[in-house]
Parts: C-alpha cells; structure tokens; sequence
C-alpha cells in the first residue's frame, strides 16, 4: 500500500467514473517511461470511453508540466488507491473547465505553473473537459482546499527519484 501525503482523505474508489478514467489516464501518461500501461493500451481504454481524441489533450497538458513547473506535482502510480492534494486540484481544475470556469482553471494551474504555463494550458484542458463532456463523463465540481505556495515551491526541475511519484 502506497503512502499518501494528501492530508484529504478522497480514495480512487470514491470517485466518479469520469473522475477514475481522467486520474488513471493522467497517471499513466505521467509514468509513460513504464512498462505498463502502455501509450496503446491508454489509448484503447480511452477509445473504449469514446474520448480517445482526449488522449493528445492529455500529452499536452502532461508536457506543459513537465516544460514550465514552478512547483512539484504529486502524482500516484496508476493502481493507488489514494488520491493526492494535487491530483485533486487537477481535477478540480478539469471540472471547472467544462463548466467554462476558466478562472478556476487558471487559478488551480497557476498554483504549479507560471502564468504563461497556465494560459499554455487553457486550450488542452478546456479541449479535454470538452470530450469528456460530450461522451456523458461529467466530473462533479469538488470542493478543494486552497493550496500553501510557500510550502510547496520546489526547483524547477526535481530529482527524477523524486516523492512527488509513488
């Protein structure tokens, strides 16, 4: 069993369908250098939802992270049953986008990426929100606790072996 540093309590099971695809799918794009899940198989289970077109949204929000980060996101090994404070306010972030609350949005991507890096976003995350959406996958709008800046800054580049993935 993994160790969370989340200080909520929110587990994988509790989440909604369209929640689980969206984690599942973002932590295994995170950990592409694995061997399991594959791009195909991420891919194939998208397709399977009907939002496999979501997939390339999903890259691009992954790369924008890993090109502009201020601050180190926490994000879990596909089978963790945890959810972290950050993969909360992601999803936050990815409901507030199909209800067009880009300003949430922005909000939640400014707390890891500076404001180029969150307006680099918007198009991807509103892209994805918007497949979703359309497939009848609806992430309900979470109350998330506000995140501490000065307690999270981190490099921007961190050690690979880093804590932020388990």
């Amino acid at each position: 069993m993994h160790q969370s540093t989340s200080s909520g309590s929110l587990e994988l099971p509790a989440l909604s369908a369209a929640e689980r695809l969206f984690i599942w799918g973002f932590r295994a794009k995170a950990r592409s250098g694995g061997a399991v899940p594959t791009a195909a198989d991420i891919q194939e289970v998208y397709d399977h939802f009907r939002v496999g077109d979501a997939v390339l949204s999903l890259e691009s929000i992954i790369e924008i992270f890993a090109c502009t980060a201020h601050t180190a996101i926490e994000v879990h090994c596909p089978t963790c049953p945890r959810i972290s404070d950050s993969e909360q306010g992601i999803l936050h972030a990815i409901a507030a986008a199909q209800q067009d609350r880009i300003d949430i949005v922005r909000e939640r991507f400014e707390s890891w990426l500076p404001p180029v890096g969150a307006d680099w976003a918007l198009a991807p995350v509103r892209g994805l929100a918007a497949i979703f959406r359309m497939a009848g996958l609806i992430l309900p709008d979470r109350q998330v606790r506000s995140f501490d800046r000065d307690r999270t800054m981190a490099m921007k580049s961190w050690l690979v072996g880093s804590p932020t993935l388990h």
